[in-house]
């Protein structure tokens, strides 16, 4: 399955299809997103807010990730 969502920009627009689907028979739908969905992309944003973390600091050892002592 393939969904892709876009914004064409001129009268004519490509989808590019994968290779598994050349040969197949393909549906192709296309309608309009209502406007809230379009732009409201971030809307699960504000429930992350609160565990929002800082891995800045945190160093990786893959030895010491890979010691099996």
């Amino acid at each position: 399955m393939l969904r892709q969502i876009m914004i064409p920009s001129k009268e004519n627009s490509t989808i590019s299809i994968p290779d598994e689907f050349y040969g197949m028979q393909v549906e192709v739908l296309v309608f309009p997103l209502p406007a809230a969905k379009t732009q409201d992309s971030g809307a699960l944003d504000h429930i992350f807010d609160k565990h929002l973390y800082s891995f800045d600091s945190f160093k990786f050892n893959r030895e010491e990730a890979n010691d099996y002592d």
